[in-house]
């Protein structure tokens, strides 16, 4: 592409760039719909966000493209290119993955603080959190008051989450040992505050929904793969071997 005149190269990315674009305007708008979340936030670095993230790939699927193309069997030209080649491209997939993550984590996460007494609830980013008290439990070094909060969508049950206060034997310190549910799009975080005095069972609960932030650790995950990939390449041994027979002895 750098050896491209501008106004060729500008026609090569456009039907990319503008997919980019319309991508990015719309999925802030639909994001409540399809993925439950709290509210439907449109703003100008939610959509910035989104557009760097869809350029790359948009970008890396026109590169594929054109590099795939050509008479012969498929795989065969699949296999024609360069090990450093796919690694850069896996590389640039996981930076679009981490931008995703990081844009929606800040533009869509919910947090609540709420005092809940037993058989409370509390709605939170499209989820029921039910608070069904907390029981005495023990660890090998400490003892614990484990909650029990049950999770729901759409009257459906997802978990239950068991978020603990927990109180070392040794040096006496207490400890906030939150409960987490992974999923694709979202986690789900539940962590207890303190008992609240002179009440049948209250505790203070902190409950958070972060939308996409395990694609952030897929981002890296896939940009350090990339990175072993491309050093894998045959001709780096290559050229690494030519360096040291250039030694003196």
């Amino acid at each position: 592409w750098k050896k491209m005149e501008v106004p060729e190269l500008a026609k090569r990315v456009q039907w990319g760039f503008a997919s980019a674009l319309v991508l990015a305007l719309l999925l802030p708008l639909l994001m409540g719909k399809f993925l439950m979340l709290e509210a439907n936030k449109w703003s100008p670095m939610i959509v910035v966000g989104l557009l760097m993230a869809f350029w790359i790939i948009a970008s890396l699927v026109i590169s594929l493209r054109q590099r795939w193309a050509g008479q012969g069997a498929f795989m065969a030209r699949v296999r024609k290119q360069s090990r450093s080649y796919y690694g850069m491209q896996l590389a640039h997939l996981g930076v679009a993955f981490f931008i995703i993550g990081v844009t929606l984590v800040k533009g869509y996460e919910t947090e609540r603080d709420v005092r809940m007494n037993v058989g409370d609830t509390v709605m939170a980013g499209g989820y029921e959190f039910k608070f069904n008290g907390v029981t005495e439990t023990e660890g090998p070094n400490y003892v614990a008051g484990m909650g029990h909060v049950v999770v729901s969508q759409d009257g459906k049950r997802v978990g239950e989450l068991n978020p603990e206060k927990r109180q070392y034997n040794v040096s006496g310190m207490p400890l906030t040992e939150a409960a987490i549910q992974t999923g694709l799009f979202r986690d789900l975080y539940v962590s207890l505050g303190e008992a609240i005095p002179e009440s049948e069972g209250a505790w203070a609960v902190r409950v958070y929904i972060k939308p996409f932030v395990d694609w952030i650790w897929a981002g890296c995950l896939l940009m350090g793969l990339g990175g072993l990939f491309a050093v894998s390449d045959r001709r780096y041994r290559i050229h690494k071997q030519a360096v040291k027979q250039g030694q003196p002895s």
